[in-house]
C-alpha cells in the first residue's frame, strides 16, 4: 500500500534527563538527616541572598529557587538552609552522566542538571525506550544515590524531549509521541516552551497569542511572521515531532549566546577586591 508522504511512525528520538531539584538532592544524598526535610541551597545565609535549589519538601512551601532567604524563612521556619559548593555539585554530575552512559550513550549534556540520549534503531521503539529511561533511573539510584531523582521525557526530537521531562516531576517519565502531536502539548502554557521567557511571551501577548492552542492553530507562515525569523519555522516542525535541518537546543540562533555560570555575592564580600575575587573564581 502506498504510504502518505507526512507519515511518521510512532518513534522516540531522544531522551531529556532531568535530574529534580538536584543541588538539593545531592545534600541529601551527602547528609541522610536532611532527608524527608525541606532542604534549600544558597550562594550566601544572609536574608538578602537567593535560593539556587529548594527540594520537594520546600517545594511544599512555596521555596523555589529565586526566592530569598528572608522570603524562604517566612514561608517555612523549619527550613534547613545549606551553603552550595559548585564543586562537589560538578562531582556528581559527572558521576551521574556516568552511571546514565551504562545504559545509553550521553549525547549532549545542556547544563550541570540535564543530559540529552540519541536513541538509534530499535531503542526509538516506545516499550524499548521506556525500558532504557527506567534503565537509566535504576542505574542512577545504583551508582551515585537514592535522593537523586530525574525526570525523562522521550520525544521525536530533542525540543520536545525537553518539554516532556518538565511534565511530570519529580522521578517522572513522559513521552510524546508523533501521532498525540500536536495534541499532547496543548494544555501547557507559553512559558513552558524553551526559549520563551518573560520577555517572549509579553511579545506573544502583544500579537494576540495567548494559549498553546492559538500558537498552535498557526502554519508555518504564520508561525515565521510571529517570531519574525526561521526560529518559528523551526519551532512549527518541532513542536508537531519533526526535525530541522539544525535540530540543535532551543536557543535563538545557530550557536550559543553564552555559558552561565553565577555566585551570589554575600554582604561581606560587596567590596570592588570581593566582587573581583569572585569574578576571578567565576572565569
Amino acid at each position: 500500500a502506498a504510504m502518505d508522504a507526512s507519515f511518521q511512525p510512532d518513534r522516540f528520538g531522544f531522551l531529556h534527563i532531568d535530574l529534580n531539584s538536584f543541588f538539593a538532592s545531592v545534600e541529601q544524598q551527602l547528609h541522610p538527616e536532611y532527608r524527608g526535610k525541606p532542604t534549600a541551597v544558597t550562594a550566601t545565609m544572609a536574608d538578602t541572598g537567593t535560593i539556587i535549589a529548594a527540594s520537594y519538601e520546600a517545594k511544599e512551601f512555596r521555596v523555589r529557587t529565586g526566592t530569598k532567604v528572608g522570603e524562604a524563612k517566612r514561608l517555612c521556619p523549619e527550613i534547613l538552609l545549606v551553603n552550595g559548593n559548585h564543586t562537589t555539585y560538578a562531582k556528581y554530575s559527572h558521576e551521574i552522566a556516568a552511571a546514565v552512559e551504562r545504559v545509553c550513550p550521553v549525547a549532549h549534556t545542556p547544563s550541570i542538571d540535564e543530559m540529552v540520549c540519541q536513541l538509534i534503531g530499535r531503542e526509538q521503539e516506545p516499550a524499548r525506550a521506556r525500558q532504557i529511561a527506567l534503565a537509566i533511573k535504576q542505574a542512577i539510584r545504583d551508582d551515585v544515590g537514592e535522593t537523586l531523582r530525574c525526570s525523562i521525557g522521550m520525544a521525536p526530537n530533542r525540543y520536545l524531549a525537553k518539554i516532556a521531562s518538565d511534565m511530570q516531576k519529580p522521578d517522572g517519565l513522559i513521552g510524546l509521541l508523533p501521532s498525540q502531536l500536536p495534541r499532547a502539548i496543548a494544555h501547557l502554557d507559553l512559558r513552558d516552551l524553551p526559549g520563551v521567557g518573560a520577555r517572549t511571551e509579553a511579545r506573544l501577548h502583544a500579537k494576540g497569542i495567548t494559549t498553546m492552542a492559538q500558537l498552535l492553530a498557526l502554519d508555518r507562515n504564520g508561525m515565521h511572521a510571529l517570531w519574525d525569523s526561521v526560529w518559528g519555522d523551526r519551532l512549527y516542525h518541532w513542536l508537531r515531532g519533526g526535525q530541522t535541518g539544525d535540530d540543535g537546543a532551543p536557543v535563538r540562533d545557530d550557536l550559543q549566546k553564552s555559558l552561565g555560570h553565577s555566585h551570589v555575592m554575600g554582604p561581606e564580600h560587596r567590596t570592588p577586591a570581593g566582587a573581583w575575587a569572585v569574578a576571578h573564581k567565576l572565569l
